[in-house]
């Protein structure tokens, strides 16, 4: 992304108001994928259902870890770079999603994960203008 100057408050108040919907969202399908059952991601068409279950509880534990991540840099803005590298892995994982779906053709719409990526491509950034900032 180009290098837009944004003054400090409003990249925190954009952090913040991005921050929180997403962390609630992640945190709510990560829990969902680690804990539910194969029939229970199915029937909700979790994209962690054509995994191995071992791999999909796996991917749902990375996604609440994630997700402390999120909310760490979220308050910590030390940890602004880790926010950044939380924001890419997020998206490595809906872009991940956004091709099981299409792969499978499960019927998962796909304009959910494109939304999130977007969105998480714009946290990351500002996490990175954030800790650009702090050195």
């Amino acid at each position: 992304m180009p290098d837009i100057k944004l003054p400090a408050l409003a990249r925190l108040a954009l952090i913040f108001v991005l921050t929180l919907p997403l962390a609630a969202f992640h945190g709510f399908v990560g829990w969902y994928k680690a804990f539910s059952t194969q029939a229970e991601l199915a029937q909700h068409k979790a994209w962690t259902m054509h995994l191995p279950v071992a791999l999909g509880k796996a991917v749902g534990c990375l996604e609440m870890a994630l997700t402390l991540a999120l909310l760490l840099a979220l308050v910590q803005p030390r940890f602004a770079r880790l926010g950044a590298m939380a924001c890419g892995a997020l998206v490595v994982l809906e872009v991940a999603s956004l091709i099981t779906h299409q792969v499978t053709n499960d019927g998962a719409p796909p304009l959910q994960n494109v939304v999130t990526v977007a969105v998480t491509a714009v946290l990351g950034w500002l996490h990175l203008s954030r800790a650009r900032t702090m050195i």
